[in-house]
C-alpha cells in the first residue's frame, strides 16, 4: 500500500494548526487565552481548545491557574526563562499559602537572576510585622539561605564569577564575608540539601531553605520558610524541613505534570 496515497490530508492540516498555535505561544511574551489564540491562529475556539489540550498532555504547552496558556516544559522551560518563572509563580502560590496558613510562617520562592537572588513568589502571615523582605527583592547570595541553595550545585566558574563580582559586605555580625568560608558553606549545603540564614541578613532573623528542581534534578529555585525571630540555634528550624521538602516536590510535580516520576 502506498503510504502517501493512504494518508488523509486532514492529518497534515491538524499538525499545521497545532504548530501554528505553538508558534504564536512561543513568540508571545504574555500568557494567552483560548479565544485570543483562536483569533490569532485563524481557528475556531473549539479546535484551538482541542489542540491546546493535546499539546498540554505532551508538555508542549502549560495551562496556568487562570486558564491561560504559555509554552510548556518541552519548549519554554528550556529556551525561555520567562515561561519557567511564570509557571513557577503560578504553581507555587497555592502550595506556599497552604503551608503559611498551617505553620503561620512566611515563605519565599527565589531564583537566580544574573548576579542577584530574587524573590519571585511569596506568602505572608497576617502579622502586622513579619520581618520578611518584599516580593521581587534582590538579596545577596552570600547572606541568604536561598542564595546558598541556588549556588550549591552551580559550576565552580559561575560561583567564582559571582563571588568576584560582589563585595561581601557584612549586613550583620553573623554575615559570611570570607569567600573561602562561603565556598565551604556551599559544599555543606550541596551535601545536606538545605541551608540556613542564621541571622546573616537581619540581626535577629533566621530562615531555612531547600532546592526546587526540574524533572532532571537541576536546581531551578529555592523555597524557604523565612522571618523567624529570636532563634538562637538554627538547628531548631529542622522541624520545618520535612514540610519544605514535601512542598518542593509538589511544586516540581505540578510544574512538570506531563512527566512520570
Amino acid at each position: 500500500m502506498d503510504v502517501q496515497k493512504s494518508q488523509k490530508p486532514e492529518t497534515i492540516k491538524m499538525v499545521e494548526r497545532a504548530l501554528r498555535v505553538l508558534d504564536i505561544l512561543r513568540a508571545s511574551r504574555n500568557s494567552l487565552g483560548v479565544n485570543e489564540l483562536a483569533k490569532m491562529a485563524d481557528l475556531n475556539p473549539t479546535t484551538t481548545f482541542r489542540i491546546l489540550k493535546t499539546l498540554e498532555k505532551s508538555g508542549w504547552v502549560f495551562q496556568l491557574s487562570d486558564n491561560r496558556y504559555i509554552t510548556g516544559s518541552k519548549v519554554g522551560f528550556l529556551t525561555e526563562k520567562n515561561s519557567l518563572y511564570l509557571a513557577l509563580i503560578d504553581v507555587s502560590q497555592f502550595v506556599m499559602e497552604r503551608l503559611t496558613a498551617k505553620y503561620n510562617q512566611a515563605m519565599n520562592l527565589s531564583i537566580r537572576d544574573g548576579m542577584n537572588c530574587t524573590i519571585i513568589q511569596q506568602s505572608r502571615t497576617k502579622s502586622f510585622v513579619d520581618y520578611v523582605p518584599p516580593k521581587f527583592s534582590n538579596m545577596p547570595f552570600y547572606s541568604s539561605a536561598a542564595g546558598k541553595i541556588l549556588l550549591s550545585e552551580s559550576p565552580s566558574h559561575l560561583v567564582e564569577m559571582i563571588i568576584n563580582s560582589c563585595e561581601m559586605k557584612p549586613l550583620t555580625s553573623q554575615t559570611i564575608t570570607d569567600p573561602e568560608q562561603f565556598r565551604h558553606c556551599l559544599q555543606v549545603t550541596a551535601k545536606q540539601g538545605y541551608a540556613f540564614d542564621n541571622r546573616e541578613s537581619s540581626e535577629n532573623g533566621s530562615c531555612i531553605g531547600v532546592p526546587v528542581r526540574d524533572h532532571e534534578g537541576t536546581i531551578i529555585a529555592a523555597l524557604s520558610f523565612s522571618g523567624f525571630i529570636g532563634v538562637n540555634n538554627p538547628q531548631e528550624l529542622l522541624d520545618y524541613l520535612p514540610a519544605l521538602q514535601e512542598a518542593s516536590e509538589e511544586i516540581t510535580c505540578k510544574l512538570y505534570k506531563c512527566w512520570k516520576w
